[in-house]
């Protein structure tokens, strides 16, 4: 019983970052609340290995989700259904942008590790506050 409840809070207090998957709905939260939109676009046919490790290593990091969670509204896209702007479509996955307002104010292509990423939308962040 002891290692279940371990196992149980240990899961609770995993960080995921929580993910919007209607880009519109997205877009209206972050014009309500102010906070940037946070867009991640994968491809799922075939599978992006990109994609995943960027979800898993990077995205999937409990520091980098904390963070995602508290600046932005982050909402998750599959390339093959294009139900979102045709601006966005990339040519490249894993692609993210960063949308304050109407207009797109950072991309990010291919994969990231942690450090790197953390550090960019740090910067990026910082930016937009100023």
């Amino acid at each position: 019983m002891k290692k279940l409840i371990i196992f149980l809070l240990a899961i609770a207090s995993f960080a995921a970052i929580e993910w919007q998957n209607d880009f519109y709905k997205a877009h209206e939260a972050s014009l309500k609340s102010g906070k940037p939109l946070f867009v991640f676009i994968e491809r799922h046919n075939p599978p992006c290995r990109w994609c995943q490790l960027m979800k898993k290593r990077t995205l999937g990091d409990e520091e980098i989700a904390n963070y995602i969670n508290e600046n932005f509204i982050p909402v998750k896209l599959v390339r093959e259904k294009r139900d979102y702007p045709k601006e966005l479509y990339p040519k490249y996955v894993p692609t993210i942008y960063v949308i304050k307002g109407q207009k797109v104010i950072k991309r990010v292509v291919g994969y990231w590790p942690k450090s790197d990423f953390l550090s960019d939308i740090e910067d990026l962040k910082r930016a937009l506050e100023k």
